[in-house]
């Protein structure tokens, strides 16, 4: 006898198929059998009855490069139910690298919350990397993708400027080695500096590379308010143009003015796969968007990087123009009031953590975007925010499509450890607010197909095999949930909860997750795109 038979749950598999009644056999780290399965084959059974057993979630879109190192078991991300992350989202990412410019990547890496290990950034490829990371034995398993910013960063700094012929061979060396070593694709961050400094042609010929190694491009595009269909566009003639994959991040309409125009896009997308483009989406469940600060700067003045950032923040000869683009971007966004701030870095400022840059502006006696700019060069641009700018229409519209999968935008995170920072809730709760605002409580979509978009989509997008369904030689990769009681409890004031109503989770075969309880022991793997 070996293994454990999880016996008498109602099983998802996660194709979108209707549930059955039945039992799940794990031996070792993977599924031996799915449906019926005799009594006294295991060593261990659990009674799950009324429950659902669905696949391990998927979670498409995360940040999670540096706060690994701070939370290796992957504490708040197990406890949603989620056994693999697919990370370095947005073109920001720890690789490739060049060392001359590994100070230049770290400042990158700085938007991102979390520790880097002992002596800092000490890698170039994926490989490196993932030594880095294997070295931690991580909780959960890690697909990386190779970031645009960190290629552009090794070959051109924060130069905004195309690439000479030299430096675009650079490129695509840097990011051959890493797909060939086992990243999954390249994503951009077309917003963020040095990534958008990019045109068009230039990410082109890298995506050509991605096509070659049959990986997946994912993009932040351009623009998500007033340029959001020519984005899109854009994003669509370079998969056409260099034959990749292409997979755009966090589908969603900022700003009431462009409310509708999520549809709009989202129909724009169906189009293309019509006509024979391989393209998706993902999406988080949630009415804000959570980044930098430093995203209602505009690129000019990002030119350069951090350091060249602040001394324009600082110089009066271009604090109008400055104001002016804050002032414009943060009304897109919703107004000062709708602003709120998730993370700083000085002692001296923590008391604006969780408040607004209305408040901020009111307790300074500044305009708001004054206040904005005061804080950027105060904290040396490492502030984080979350804006409350989406609509409703575009979120359930948008959620009710079978080609859209599940991404949270977040990070692994722990309530003790990560306390101080007053972070968006979707790295706690986006699956489980899934499962129980949208599937039980609205009946937005099914409970299947949610299931499929945390899972088997996600698998699919990726091309990730071996995972994402329950189905024998499957990897033992589970989620156990009560669909009665599953929800988020984390929200915008108390983002540090962990969900309810998942008792049981499995990666690889080994329980994470005990009656509802983190077990402390992670198999989690990095996993590798064979060619």
């Amino acid at each position: 006898m070996s293994g454990i038979v999880l016996r008498g749950g109602t099983i998802v598999d996660g194709t979108g198929s209707p549930g059955y009644r039945g039992d799940v056999w794990i031996d070792h780290d993977r599924i031996r059998q799915a449906g019926w399965v005799e009594a006294g084959v295991a060593a261990t059974e659990l009674d799950v009855a009324g429950l659902v057993v669905a696949p391990g979630f998927i979670d498409l879109h995360t940040h999670t490069d540096r706060k690994i190192f701070d939370n290796p078991l992957g504490d708040s991300k197990i406890m949603q139910g989620v056994t693999t992350e697919v990370t370095s989202n947005c073109g920001i990412g720890p690789f490739p690298a060049c060392e001359s410019r590994f100070a230049d990547l770290e400042s990158y890496l700085g938007t991102l919350s979390g520790s880097l290990p002992a002596g800092g950034v000490c890698w170039t490829d994926f490989d490196g990397f993932a030594a880095a990371v294997a070295h931690i034995n991580p909780g959960i398993n890690l697909a990386m993708l190779a970031a645009q910013g960190a290629v552009r960063i090794a070959a051109l700094g924060w130069d905004d400027r195309p690439p000479t012929d030299a430096e675009m061979a650079t490129m695509q060396e840097l990011l051959d080695r890493s797909l060939a070593q086992g990243a999954w694709g390249m994503s951009t961050g077309l917003v963020y500096p040095p990534g958008s400094f990019a045109q068009a042609p230039e990410l082109t010929e890298l995506a050509k590379v991605v096509a070659k190694y049959d990986a997946i491009y994912t993009s932040h595009i351009r623009g998500e308010s007033a340029t959001l269909m020519n984005s899109i566009e854009e994003a669509i003639e370079l998969g056409r143009a260099s034959g990749a994959r292409v997979q755009i991040s966090h589908l969603k309409a900022i700003g009431k003015p462009f409310w509708g125009q999520g549809l709009a896009a989202l129909r724009r997308i169906e189009a293309a796969r019509a006509s024979g483009l391989d393209i998706w989406a993902d999406q988080y469940p949630y009415e804000a968007t959570a980044t930098s600060l430093a995203a209602l700067v505009p690129g000019w003045a990002q030119d350069g990087g951090i350091a060249a950032l602040l001394r324009r923040l600082e110089d009066e000869g271009l604090r109008e123009r400055i104001l002016t683009a804050i002032h414009q971007e943060m009304t897109v966004r919703g107004g000062p009031d709708r602003v709120k701030i998730s993370v700083l870095q000085t002692a001296a400022n923590q008391q604006w953590v969780g408040k607004t840059i209305h408040d901020v502006a009111a307790a300074r006696a500044v305009p708001p975007e004054e206040a904005v700019r005061q804080l950027l060069i105060e904290e040396a641009a490492k502030v984080n925010a979350v804006y409350f700018s989406l609509g409703e229409v575009d979120l359930e519209g948008i959620m009710q499509s079978p080609i859209v999968a599940v991404g949270s935008d977040g990070q692994v995170m722990n309530p003790e450890r990560d306390s101080a920072e007053n972070v968006h809730p979707r790295s706690y709760g986006t699956f489980p607010r899934v499962l129980g605002r949208f599937v039980r409580e609205k009946g937005l979509i099914p409970l299947e197909l949610a299931v499929y978009k945390m899972s088997g989509l996600p698998a699919k997008i990726l091309r990730l095999p071996e995972r994402g369904r329950i189905a024998a030689g499957f990897k033992a990769d589970i989620t156990v949930f009560d669909p009665a009681t599953v929800r988020d409890r984390a929200d915008f004031t108390n983002p540090h909860q962990y969900p309810e109503g998942i008792p049981h989770v499995f990666v690889n075969g080994t329980a994470a997750v005990k009656d509802s309880r983190l077990t402390g022991t992670g198999r989690g793997e990095i996993l590798r795109k064979k060619r």
